[in-house]
């Protein structure tokens, strides 16, 4: 065998494996323990980050469900060639949209940075910028140079960015919206309807709602789903209070507050029906003590919690 074709095998090995931890994170079954085994294996080489990039980055996978609707068994040459494409296909597809956001999404599993559950990490993209990341947070780099990236995409999640003093503006992209500055402190969350910016410190330009918009501080913004754009006064430090361990909502909506607690949760709080989503929330929860959200919820707003498997609660 020449050291070439020892090559080809090892690479070979690594995609099946890729492949084995694709299938483990889309059984639905998946523990917060895989996926801390998954990074390790991931971090184990370039070549294993290159091989688990390559299987989860599959493309065009639901052309080829369509027409491959049983796909037989795929050897590891196969794999190799592009076969692997449509024994992944269903798999992506699951990875792409995870029911109830119950296991990593596609974006998530492929992101530079992640936080797990209950962890906060923080790290420079590039001089005079940092990071702070909250928990079940996932962030990709954008405009990557030798220095370092000039932007970041925050896949999901919420993260608190502090830029100093810049020529070229330091970019945040959450979904469709866009926020920038050349000096700003600022904190942008993903939420199930849409995307929040606010500006704690400096100034912000935020884009991709029905307008684009400048914040100064103690000012936000949020864009929904649709675009429209709803802006507000706020209280910095308590906006961003998840940094000091607590969630604080003032005339919140039931919504916007599973929203937050679900960041914190294995499994996820749903409503039962859309209308307790507008009910009015004014409460404090420690983030390191977000069991006791539920039942202070219950009795805040005299309502009745469901306990399902893998953490899910159903309240109506």
């Amino acid at each position: 065998m020449t050291d070439r074709e020892i090559r080809e095998d090892d690479a070979d090995d690594l995609l099946v494996e890729a492949a084995d931890w694709l299938v483990c994170l889309t059984s639905g079954a998946a523990t917060d323990d895989d996926a801390a085994r998954l990074a390790a294996w991931r971090a184990t080489s370039l070549a294993h980050e290159a091989a688990f990039r390559e299987i989860a980055g599959v493309r065009n996978y639901a052309v080829a469900a369509k027409h491959n609707k049983q796909p037989a068994m795929v050897s590891r040459r196969a794999v190799l060639a592009g076969g692997g494409t449509v024994a992944v296909a269903a798999l992506t597809l699951g990875v792409a949209r995870p029911p109830l956001g119950l296991w990593p999404s596609f974006a998530e599993l492929t992101a530079d940075h992640r936080t797990a559950i209950g962890e906060r990490y923080a790290f420079a993209p590039v001089s005079g910028v940092k990071v702070e990341m909250n928990s079940r947070t996932a962030i990709s780099l954008l405009d990557t140079t030798r220095d370092g990236a000039n932007g970041i995409s925050l896949v999901v999640g919420e993260a608190f960015i502090t830029a100093g003093e810049r020529g070229a503006p330091f970019r945040v992209k959450a979904g469709a919206v866009e926020a920038s500055t050349h000096r700003a402190s600022f904190n942008v969350q993903r939420l199930d309807g849409g995307v929040r910016v606010a500006c704690v410190d400096g100034e912000v330009t935020c884009r991709g709602g029905d307008r684009p918009l400048m914040l100064r501080a103690n000012e936000q913004v949020f864009v929904a789903a649709d675009g429209g754009t709803r802006r507000s006064e706020i209280d910095g430090a308590k906006a961003t209070a998840w940094r000091r361990g607590l969630l604080i909502f003032e005339g919140a909506s039931l919504a916007e507050v599973v929203d937050q607690i679900n960041l914190y949760r294995s499994g996820k709080i749903v409503l039962a029906n859309a209308a307790l989503g507008g009910l009015e929330v004014n409460a404090i929860f420690h983030t390191n003590r977000i069991e006791e959200a539920v039942p202070q919820i219950e009795q805040l707003l005299n309502l009745r919690a469901r306990h399902l498997a893998g953490g899910v609660v159903v309240m109506s």
